[in-house]
This record gives structure tokens, C-alpha cells and sequence, in this order.
């Protein structure tokens, strides 16, 4: 019997009134359990159940670009090719994890899963109580639906919730941020990135900026708000010092990918006199991000930085010169693979921060279900500050001033990818920018 508090009728009532609220499962002692909906939160969390269905967790089935890479392209493909069906049952666990605990591990249709239990639910993340295997990922978390929720509050006032030390580690992100394809290749690692980065020796975890107010470190520290978890008339609710955001800002989110990574400008010289060549020097900063930069399904995920000197009216393009001896994949325009690959989406010449995952005939593939290698991977590291150094010619027309202006820009998937999925194509977000004005030494008479 649960304790009739306030606060337990309040829930009760609520759990009543929910629609489609509750999944019995048969529990390992032989007693029920239930999985609840996560409408059945929105009476006593409200602000928390409003940020959680406006979040790519609440929508990760409904995603156009998951539904389109995986009823529009996997599936045809498995009938052909059973080692996919591995795959594609992966898909499902991570995209609806409660559906592939109900026996949906191997989706056909879009209607076969009740929405309800479509995508990353509530109560899914609030029940998780670790993962099987050695390490996290390929979804394989540990689903335990009990009445008692865990989360990161160590007072414990109520049976309704229980401290977990797991809530609050980067390994309950882990379980589906880390995928290995059924060739045995990494396909997204941005859990393994920030175990490989200091952030993880320092403690720092993926709820540190994901779950915080400004979605990044300030000042190398987290900064969460404060407040109520709950809005409850009957029962008295304390303050906590750290309330957690359930926004999940990541890749997909403009305002976390704005600012994600801070740039600076300078010149060698402080003056320049027309018709001379200076060396400008740009400082790329990675250290707001405990992971590389772009993450996740890095196969799509495009990044580059441009420099453009004006000087008057006339605006010129300074192409990066290529850091590598054999393929120049860091400059765009130079791989064997951009024309298809990238057509317009970025300007010739900017250096450009990705990887290449290629296929078993050795061509570049975005479908990362039949990735067998990756080729190249120049993507900035956790807390990396990298300097890109660029040569420019100053015209000799030159007069007045010189400005350089740097930006750093973000494209979650190609044109071309969007072209042959019937997606929408993306907006390029602007991550960061810099500028720096030179005067120009008059002429001698």
C-alpha cells in the first residue's frame, strides 16, 4: 500500500484520468508493473512535461529524417540483406524504446506503434536503471517500469521518486548515443568522445550542458536554475538548488549550435601596405563542448569556416590551403566525393571540419547502416583550440582599410541527402563569427 498523502491522491487521481497512461509488464518477482505515459506528469510537472514535448526526445520517432532514413531507406534493404534487420531493430530500440520492450523491436509500419509509446518517453528515462554489457550503447538499457521514479534528488521525501546516481551520468545518455553499425563500425561516438576527453576526467556529464540554462559551460562550470520540480496545491514542494531542463538542446537545436564554438581573429601585422601578403591567424575554440564538434551522426554532420577580406566595395574569398599530403578532405570543393556529396552547400575553398565514412566500394556513403570504414576524421576535439592560418594577398589598389571576417557555419545534412530522402533542405546556422580591421599604410608620394 502507498501512503495516502496529498500528494499520493493528487497522483492517483492523475494516473486515473491519463489516457492510455499505463503498460503492465510482467516484473522479474512475478508482480506488475506499469510504464506510464508521460501525459500522466503534466499535472504535477507542467513546465517539465512542456520542455520534454517540445524536445527531439519526445519527437525521435516522429523525426522526418528518422522516418525517412528508416521506412524509406533501411527497410526495402533488409529483405535483401538480413544483417540489417540487426540494425533496424536498433533504430527502434533507441527511437522507441518502450515499443521495442513491448515486442515492436521490428518495425514495418508507421501505425504499428501506439503514440503514446512513441519515442523517448518520460517515464522510459525515469525508470532506466543502468545498461547490460561492459560498456553503454546500441540501446542497451536496462528498462525497469516501477511506480517509484529515479532521478538525481537525494532528499526523498515521498515513495515517488528515488535518487539514482545513474540519472545523473553521461552513461544514461550513452545507451543510444553510441552505435556500432553490424559491421563492427563506430557510427556515432559522442559518448566515446567524451570519455576520451577531460571533461570526463573532471566529472563534467553530458547533463552538464545538456540539461542546464545556458545548454554550455560558463566559465568551465554547469549552470543550472533553480526552483519547484513539481506544481502541486496539496503538498508542499521544496525549492532544489539545481532543476534540471528536459529541452535536451543538441544538433538539431539552432540555439544550441549557435555560440557551441567561439572564434577569434588577428593579423601578424598591425598595418599593411598595398600589394604586400600577410598571414592571418583564426582561433577556432572547442572548449564550451565536451564532445567533438560537429558529433553524432557525424556522416551528415557538416562544419566550416570561411574568410573573407573587404577592402572598399571588393569582397574577397581566402580558400584554406589543405593540411593533408595525399585527399584534401579539409578544404571544400577538393574531395573526390563534394561535387555529390555537397554540390553548393559549402563555398569552395573553406576549410571544412567532418568525417568520411565510405562504403564496401570505397565511395563516400551517408547512410551509415552500410559504413564499413571511416576515412578521414579532422572534427574538432572535446575542449580543442585549433589555429587555422590563412595567406592574403592585399590588393595593391588597396586604401583605407582592410577587414577580415571570419564565420564559422553548421549544416545538418547535405542538400544532396535531403534531395534523395524527400527531405526539407537545411538552413545553414551561422556558429560563430570574427573581424578584425588592418589600416592601410598610405603611399609614399
Amino acid at each position: 500500500m502507498f501512503p495516502t498523502t496529498p500528494a499520493t491522491i493528487l497522483f492517483c487521481v492523475l494516473l486515473v484520468a491519463a489516457p492510455s497512461a499505463v503498460w503492465p509488464q510482467a516484473a522479474p518477482s512475478g508482480g506488475m508493473v506499469e510504464y506510464q505515459a508521460s501525459a500522466t506528469c503534466q499535472g504535477c510537472h507542467g513546465q517539465i512535461f512542456n520542455e520534454h514535448m517540445a524536445s527531439q526526445h519526445e519527437r525521435s520517432l516522429s523525426n522526418p529524417v528518422f522516418q525517412a532514413q528508416y521506412f524509406a531507406e533501411l527497410l526495402p534493404l533488409v529483405a535483401g540483406n538480413p544483417a540489417l534487420l540487426e540494425d533496424a531493430k536498433l533504430c527502434i530500440a533507441c527511437h522507441a524504446p518502450i515499443a521495442y520492450q513491448q515486442g515492436k523491436a521490428f518495425v514495418t509500419r508507421k501505425d504499428e506503434i501506439d503514440p503514446t509509446w512513441a519515442g523517448v518517453t518520460c517515464d522510459f528515462c525515469h525508470t532506466m536503471t543502468g545498461f547490460s554489457g561492459p560498456t553503454p550503447g546500441n540501446g542497451n538499457f536496462i528498462g525497469a517500469p516501477a511506480t517509484t521514479k529515479l532521478g538525481p534528488f537525494r532528499r526523498e521525501e515521498d515513495w515517488h521518486h528515488a535518487y539514482s546516481k545513474f540519472q545523473t551520468q553521461s552513461e544514461a545518455c550513452a545507451v543510444c548515443h553510441n552505435t556500432v553499425n553490424h559491421w563492427g563500425l563506430e557510427i556515432k561516438s559522442t559518448y566515446t568522445e567524451w570519455k576520451n576527453s577531460r571533461y570526463a576526467r573532471e566529472g563534467i556529464q553530458c547533463q552538464d550542458c545538456h540539461m542546464t540554462t545556458n545548454g554550455f559551460l560558463t566559465g568551465g562550470k554547469p549552470v543550472y536554475a533553480s526552483g519547484q520540480a513539481a506544481q502541486m496545491g496539496l503538498a508542499e514542494v521544496p525549492v532544489r538548488a539545481r532543476l534540471y531542463t528536459h529541452r535536451f538542446p543538441g544538433a538539431h537545436s539552432r540555439s544550441q549550435v549557435e555560440g557551441a564554438i567561439t572564434l577569434g581573429i588577428e593579423a601578424e601585422r598591425s598595418a599593411v601596405s598595398p600589394g604586400n601578403v600577410i598571414f592571418v591567424l583564426i582561433r577556432v575554440d572547442n572548449e564550451r563542448t565536451g564532445h567533438k564538434m560537429p558529433s553524432g551522426s557525424a556522416d551528415l554532420r557538416q562544419m566550416w569556416l570561411s574568410l573573407r577580406v573587404a577592402v572598399g566595395d571588393r569582397v574577397i574569398a581566402v580558400p584554406a590551403g589543405s593540411l593533408r599530403s595525399t585527399v584534401p578532405y579539409d578544404v571544400a570543393g577538393k574531395g573526390p566525393f563534394d561535387q555529390e556529396i555537397l554540390g553548393q552547400d559549402i563555398p569552395a575553398g573553406s576549410r571544412v571540419y567532418r568525417s568520411i565514412f565510405v562504403d564496401q566500394s570505397l565511395r563516400q556513403t551517408l547512410s551509415s547502416y552500410n559504413a564499413v570504414r571511416i576515412i578521414f576524421d579532422n572534427r574538432l576535439d572535446a575542449g580543442e583550440i585549433r589555429h587555422e592560418t590563412y595567406r592574403v594577398a592585399i590588393p595593391p589598389e588597396a586604401r583605407g582599410t582592410v577587414t577580415l571576417q571570419a564565420s564559422l557555419n553548421y549544416l545538418a545534412y547535405p542538400s544532396s541527402f535531403a534531395a534523395r530522402l524527400g527531405l526539407p533542405r537545411p538552413a545553414p546556422v551561422e556558429v560563430a563569427s570574427a573581424r578584425a580591421e588592418i589600416p592601410v599604410r598610405p603611399l609614399s608620394p
